[in-house]
């Protein structure tokens, strides 16, 4: 049977050619779809599947045909090329058919074909190709009695294995967290992939196609200075395009996890009230006339959010929190570049604890607070990534209420904390993941007594924004491009702006980012209004002779040490006292470049601890440590900072200094 419909499948595409020679793939489609249809119900154990035509359907990166399983999304896909084409990937050489093959290694399970040759894959995995017909089967003009004998001649049975394999092809099930999120990072590659060649094909049609109009407010409004989220300005397509698919991926992810119900194109109405943005956002790019643009991609993310289950994502019973690393298993497949791009790293949870507990202790010991479970204590996270201190933050004030108080208080406190702690985050992929991780965190207290399992918590809008911390505040935020369904977007850089500005902080938190600056990104990647505010930390070593040393001065972090002291001490309502808790590069502790630095910490605060935790693997090794490994996986040495100012000192002294060196200490394992 299967030779007879192979004889006539090969009888089309000659008829076809014999009339017009160039006749392209799409022209031959039809004939490979009605194939495909013929076969499938005579493979053994094939579903009962839809061979659906995508090849008339708009949107980039779509392959031409589809198989769907009744009520089920398509997951497997099949690219046609012209039979002047090969059918192995690696040999095209056509610029948009490499930009599709890079796309189509995001798929799960996919095959390409010549109308000749047929190749199966599973991602970037080639697993096998055949040949449909003889070659020769296929020319217009090879007579159709010789075309016949040459089909009968050949055996069909490897094309007909490989296609059966895809036609069994299903969702790849996620086991655990690390696994959702390598699954996640490919589907959101496909999407970015389909958004940047999209973008790049409309750049000529106007501002006014809705692909396009997204694009407007993400430049304007939400990505205002691309460079700081390590994207030269001309390239704010590369931007856009990782922003679009990572804000599409983590807010279906979101939804799922809130409301347990499968993610589609109305997931945005299911979005918790408490994360506006990302509610805004993600109704903006479920747009039919935005999805359509970008082909398969909004369906695969749907399908890889739906298929798995919710458990794994939840705290184990030792309390592991398995999302604890998921940004970065994710962006390991996404974006492996990113941390380098912008210095970010992310902070151990021991440390995390640690600090944590040390900011506790110095609102208590040292300002007269009740601590962290204050209700007038504000804080703030300036470089929050994934929101891991803020997690360490809920978990402390958690734990603290509910041994001295009980679960109802512990809800109330959880509650009062969601209003008062405030977080900013350039990049929108950790920013969606510390909305998550936080919502998680907030939203369940311990059963009290009588009460079976945990408690719900009814939470106001989650303080975390998507800024630019180190942006003058005093810039007023553009309006997007999106009329009404833009406003919680436009709200968002708004409420950052007056939150920077105006907005008292008692105390500030984090693992800010960390790098040396190279020439000329003082304005581009710092901005220029901060380049102006930290010019007095260079004043004094020019003072002291010294000018020359400052041209290693420049490093990411010293710019969040004087954004911090700028909040503290002088920002509008400023409170001129506080404390701040960071671990940066440790770079700052000696030499003449940073001494500015130091003079001004040690003016302003009254005590200042300093757990240094060495790890400088380009120094190499130093007396009798022999290994040096730092708690980051990285080459520069790092330093925890508890900075204090409670107006305990004299007029005129300086900070009493205490440090703490991990390698004479030996407290901090190496």
């Amino acid at each position: 049977m299967s030779i007879e419909l192979l004889q006539r499948y090969a009888g089309r595409i000659r008829d076809k050619l014999r009339a017009n020679a160039d006749t392209p793939e799409t022209g031959l489609a039809p004939d490979f779809q009605t194939l495909v249809t013929d076969l499938l119900p005579g493979l053994p154990a094939a579903p009962r599947l839809t061979v659906s035509p995508e090849y008339n359907n708009p949107g980039v990166g779509r392959p031409d045909i589809a198989l769907i399983r009744p009520g089920q999304p398509a997951r497997a896909f099949i690219e046609l090329k012209a039979p002047a084409k090969p059918a192995d990937p690696d040999r095209w050489r056509d610029a948009h058919d490499k930009r599709q093959y890079e796309r189509l290694k995001e798929l799960a399970h996919w095959a390409t074909s010549n109308f000749v040759d047929f190749h199966l894959f599973g991602r970037a995995e080639a697993l096998g190709s055949a040949v449909i017909v003889p070659p020769r089967a296929l020319r217009p003009d090879t007579p159709d009695g010789v075309a016949d004998r040459l089909i009968a001649a050949h055996d069909p049975q490897p094309f007909l294995t490989l296609l059966g394999s895809l036609a069994l092809a299903d969702a790849p099930e996620a086991r655990n967290a690390a696994q959702l999120a390598e699954l996640m990072a490919h589907s959101a590659r496909l999407v970015r992939s389909a958004v940047q060649e999209r973008v790049g094909e409309l750049h000529g049609a106007g501002a006014g196609h809705p692909l396009m109009m997204v694009r407007e407010t993400f430049r304007n409004v939400l990505y205002a200075h691309p460079e700081a989220g390590g994207y030269a300005a001309a390239s704010f397509d590369e931007l856009f395009s990782s922003a679009f698919a990572q804000t599409l991926a983590f807010g279906l992810l979101l939804v799922r996890e809130a409301s347990g119900a499968p993610v589609d194109a109305n997931a945005w109405r299911h979005m918790p009230d408490e994360h506006p943005l990302l509610k805004a956002t993600l109704r903006v790019l479920s747009e039919a006339e935005v999805t359509r643009e970008i082909g398969i991609g909004f369906e695969v993310m749907c399908d890889t959010v739906n298929s798995f289950a919710p458990a794994i994502l939840a705290v184990g019973a030792d309390g592991r929190d398995p999302i604890l690393y998921f940004y970065e298993n994710f962006l390991r497949i996404f974006d492996p570049a990113a941390r380098e791009r912008y210095g970010v790293y992310y902070t151990p949870v021991e440390v995390v604890r640690y600090m944590v507990g040390a900011l506790d202790r110095a609102l208590r010991d040292n300002l007269g607070t009740a601590g962290l479970r204050d209700p007038a204590v504000t804080i703030l996270d300036p470089a929050t990534g994934t929101g891991t201190f803020l997690l360490g933050i809920a978990e402390r004030v958690r734990d603290q209420v509910t041994a001295d108080e009980g679960g109802p208080a512990a809800s109330m406190a959880l509650r009062d904390l969601a209003t008062r702690m405030f977080a900013f985050e350039l990049l929108v992929g950790p920013h969606a993941v510390a909305h998550y991780r936080l919502h998680h965190a907030l939203r369940n207290r311990p059963a009290d007594e009588g009460e079976v399992g945990e408690q719900p918590v009814v939470l106001p809008r989650l303080g975390i924004y998507l800024a630019d911390t180190l942006s003058n505040p005093a810039t007023d935020a553009p309006m997007g491009a999106l009329g009404i369904q833009g406003i919680p977007i436009d709200d968002e850089r708004r409420e950052a702006n007056r939150i920077k500005a105006r907005q008292p902080i008692l105390a500030i938190i984090g693992n800010p980012p960390y790098r040396r600056l190279e020439e000329g990104e003082n304005e581009t990647l710092v901005g220029r209004w901060m380049d102006d505010l930290w010019d007095d930390l260079k004043a004094p070593v020019r003072d002291a002779g010294q000018g020359g040393q400052l041209n290693t001065f420049p490093e990411f972090s010293v710019a969040f040490w004087r954004w911090a002291m700028w909040k503290l001490f002088e920002a509008e309502g400023a409170p001129r006292r506080g404390v701040i808790a960071f671990i940066t590069n440790r770079k700052f502790l000696t030499g003449w470049p940073y001494a500015g630095l130091r003079k001004m910490m040690r003016e302003r605060f009254d005590r200042i601890e300093i757990v240094d935790l060495r790890g400088d693997v380009r120094a190499g090794p130093r007396g009798d440590v022999v290994d040096d490994v730092g708690v980051f996986n990285i080459q520069v040495g790092t330093c925890i900072t508890i900075a204090v100012a409670d107006g305990s000192k004299a007029a005129g002294a300086l900070a009493e200094v205490t440090y703490t060196d991990s390698w004479a200490s030996d407290v901090f394992a190496r």
